[in-house]
């Protein structure tokens, strides 16, 4: 019989803690940089930064372009994302797949495509159209609307699916039309879908630092960038540490209010897909549109590689310089490159066990744990892992792992809930039944049943790891451990820009023939 004291279960709570160990292990592994910095900087008085005139600033400024963005966003993907849900063909899976550029696009390398269209000696110049809005706010909304506007043709189109038909045919029968169906049947039950997009693509640009960096400066600076430019100028943590709690309690706050939109539960029903024409040609036509902002500069990012966009002539000039020995030996492209994919494999492997063995214990617990790490700022991250290293001397090489680590798990966690939540428990309660320990089970079982969905998680986050930029940068690792997007950003910096844009076109080139294989692999999964 069970010892009891006071009404609690000691086996069960041993259990209980026993399924949660790795959890506590990971969030260990998570707060342990933040506590070594609250604990030398945190001051109660830090908080009276907040009515620092230059915080408030940068604060209003912070959550005005991203709520711009993300209301721009909303507006210029409705279209789209409604005829992606109507239709199946070419256009619809263009419309699908642009999804890859706000997960694995090298923000660095978007800040380049953006720069070779749109500035003063840009494609648009050249092409007779005067347009120079570098270094400006309308930069800044307009490359975050690029980048983000993606998830809400995602999640939109994948809203609309949902929906089922007979209660649009009741709409029919009544007289609506197409257009009154949509605002009063379609987009109130969408409205889950809206939250959770509205969600990602305001914190994506309310966090957003190479975009924010690169194509607007410190005179644009948000939240994010303070963090990183504080350190790197003054190395002032207690000033940078009181941006990251004011970012995290808006985003906290802002999820909070979001999660308040329960999703509609329906039966599933196969999507009826319709012609082009019964869409409507406007619709047709702006999806257009949108696909040619989208790829284009996506296009541009990989034709850098071999192609002078300044001349319009065919170059491989810059190509052929990222591997001269002259050039490595001021940037170290070669082992850059080398240490992105190396990191980038070790934390896909990592992170993919990890998200298994939290996933084979799930509970309430350990999912608000694993999902409340999305809310953590990239720089804040970078910021901690930068004073560990003061610290203790520990290798870079150990904390961008862990730091990239940190970040990915949640990713992997995501990307892995489904295929083993729904693994079917009957054929592991046979293997058990006939004598098959944890190992065995895991060999002949699930392994081989699930090998697709543990290749297609590590592709997907070695790809994202891989353009990855914000901690790289806050922890000023260039000199000490070089990483290929840290390397891009300074061949850029130092106007080496056919060399910039040549590393450019071959990471976006390395990162694309990932996710492709990914998408591959999901779709025989």
């Amino acid at each position: 019989m069970a010892r009891r004291m006071g009404g609690f279960d000691f086996l069960t709570m041993k259990k209980q803690f026993k399924n949660n160990l790795f959890a506590i292990f990971f969030l260990f592994l998570l707060l342990f940089p933040f506590f070594m910095l609250f604990k030398d900087f945190f001051q109660p008085k830090d908080l009276i930064n907040i009515k620092d005139p230059q915080t408030l600033r940068i604060l209003g400024f912070t959550c005005y372009q991203s709520f711009l963005s993300t209301v721009i966003s909303f507006f210029i993907t409705l279209l789209p994302s409604y005829f992606s849900a109507k239709n199946k063909g070419v256009l619809s899976k263009l419309l699908e797949n642009s999804i890859f550029i706000p997960f694995f696009f090298p923000p660095v390398s978007a800040v380049i495509a953006f720069s070779l269209l749109f500035s003063s000696t840009g494609l648009l110049a050249k092409s007779g159209i005067k347009i120079n809005i570098m270094y400006s706010f309308t930069a800044i909304i307009i490359a975050h609307v690029f980048y983000n506007s993606p998830i809400f043709v995602k999640y939109l189109s994948e809203g609309l699916r949902r929906i089922p038909q007979s209660l649009k045919e009741s709409a029919y029968v009544e007289g609506a039309g197409k257009v009154k169906t949509f605002f009063y049947i379609e987009l109130p039950l969408i409205l889950p879908s809206i939250s959770r997009a509205f969600f990602l693509v305001f914190t994506y640009s309310f966090t957003s630092f190479a975009i924010v960096l690169n194509l607007g400066g410190i005179k644009y600076s948000t939240l994010e960038v303070a963090i990183a430019t504080t350190l790197k100028g003054t190395l002032n943590f207690s000033k940078a540490l009181s941006y990251a709690l004011i970012q995290f309690i808006v985003l906290t706050l802002i999820n909070i209010f979001m999660s308040k939109f329960e999703p509609q539960s329906f039966e599933y029903n196969e999507p009826e897909y319709s012609a082009n024409k019964k869409t409507g040609k406007l619709s047709l036509v702006i999806s257009i549109f949108y696909l040619v902002f989208e790829y284009s500069l996506v296009i541009i990012g990989i034709a850098s590689c071999f192609f002078n966009f300044i001349t319009l002539k065919f170059d491989l000039s810059g190509f052929i310089n990222l591997f001269s020995k002259e050039l490595n030996n001021r940037f170290p492209v070669i082992q850059s490159i080398f240490n992105s994919i190396s990191v980038s494999a070790i934390t896909g492997i990592l992170a993919t066990i990890a998200a298994y063995l939290l996933l084979k214990k799930y509970n309430k617990i350990i999912n608000i744990a694993i999902m409340s790490t999305f809310g953590i700022s990239s720089a804040f991250l970078g910021m901690a892992l930068l004073y560990l290293n003061i610290l203790y001397n520990i290798p870079f090489f150990i904390l961008i792992i862990l730091g990239f680590f940190l970040i990915s798990v949640p990713l992997a966690y995501s990307f892995l809930y489904q295929p083993i939540l729904s693994f079917d428990k009957k054929i592991i309660e046979a293997a058990k039944v006939d004598g098959a320990n944890k190992l065995v089970i895991f060999s002949k079982i699930e392994l081989p049943l699930l090998f697709s969905s543990f290749l297609s998680s590590f592709l997907q986050i070695f790809a994202i790891i891989y353009g990855e930029f914000t901690i790289s940068y806050t922890m000023q690792i260039r000199d000490y451990f070089p990483l290929s997007s840290i390397v891009n950003y300074s061949l850029s910096s130092s106007r080496f820009y056919r060399e910039a844009t040549a590393l450019s076109g071959l990471n976006v080139i390395i990162i694309f023939i990932t996710f492709y294989l990914s998408s591959l692999i999901r779709k025989k999964e």
